[in-house]
């Protein structure tokens, strides 16, 4: 999982948004509708979740 959660090749074109995988979307997507969350907080959960584990990848913006 942890390999699947950053996409390194961007698509180089105007507006795309690449850097995250689908992986990385339906994760903060599942978390947001089980726990009822808002994004900004989905946000904050999920780093407080990789920091507590000590891993290191960056999470999705609330506004992504």
């Amino acid at each position: 999982m942890l390999e699947q959660w950053v996409i390194p090749n961007f698509s180089g074109k105007s507006g795309a948004l690449d850097f995250h995988s689908d992986l990385a979307i339906c994760t903060m997507t599942m978390l947001k509708a089980v726990y009822k969350l808002a994004g900004r907080q989905c946000q904050e959960f999920l780093e407080s979740i990789l920091e507590l584990m000590e891993i290191d990848l960056p999470v999705l913006d609330h506004s992504t």
